[in-house]
């Protein structure tokens, strides 16, 4: 992690309105590179609409966002190659094989050669415990594995900045434990930047720099995770 504070990511008055209803209401907050900041909140608080904004999938009503100093709206494009998204809706080809999919991803996105991005998806089958099944159809895969899937295929991408939405809700007790230390590992070691929206508050407790609480749309706390009691969070709903 950096010895320096360089802010990454800037959101200045994000609004999303449908019709009268606001899924987010004059969002701001600052996020420095190489950090990790959990998005909690009750159903419906407007986490995955932040994700969905933040990753580009949908455009908001009113306010702003800077990356890396630059406006979203006007540099989308280079700034989208720089995210890695994981939603709730599969990107992945139910027909073919884990290998499958994830070579496809990486020649879509010109990652590596060949000898690279197969040692690449070797090493994340390994470490997701799915060696065994990766010359398996998608279609043959549990849920859960499914989801591993997923989350190979964003790491591979090398993204500077991760938009994970619910990354752990289908994972087991293990898995979870798994991501977290791959996640960890890659802040430290690549300065990667990750915005995680989930329930599980112990979670965002374990891993987050930064907790960022939503409230019916609206910023009901925002601060370093050192400074929230623990035994409060929940309050802030």
């Amino acid at each position: 992690m950096s010895n320096f504070n360089t802010i990454l990511l800037e959101c200045d008055n994000i609004s999303k309105q449908y019709g009268f209803f606001f899924a987010l209401n004059k969002i701001s907050f600052q996020l420095d590179e190489s950090s990790i900041l959990g998005v909690i909140g009750a159903n419906g608080a407007g986490k995955t609409t932040l994700i969905r904004i933040l990753s580009g999938l949908t455009s908001p009503t009113s306010g702003k966002i800077i990356i890396k100093g630059k406006n979203y709206k006007a540099n989308d494009k280079s700034i989208k190659q720089i995210i890695g998204t994981i939603t709730n809706k599969s990107f992945l080809y139910e027909e073919l094989t884990i290998y499958e999919n994830l070579k496809f991803f990486c020649k879509l996105y010109s990652i590596y050669d060949k000898s690279t991005f197969k040692d690449k998806i070797e090493h994340y089958a390994e470490k997701f415990n799915l060696s065994n099944w990766i010359f398996e159809p998608i279609s043959n895969l549990s849920t859960g594995m499914k989801q591993k899937v997923e989350i190979i295929r964003i790491l591979i991408q090398n993204p500077s900045i991760l938009l994970l939405d619910e990354p752990f809700s289908r994972l087991d007790f293990n898995t979870i434990k798994i991501l977290i230390k791959i996640l960890t590992e890659l802040r430290e070691k690549k300065n990667l930047t990750i915005v995680i929206a989930t329930h599980k508050i112990e979670v965002v407790q374990e891993i987050s720099d930064t907790i960022l609480i939503l409230k019916r749309g609206k910023i009901s706390k925002f601060a370093p995770k050192n400074e929230i009691d623990k035994s409060m969070i929940e309050s802030y709903f």
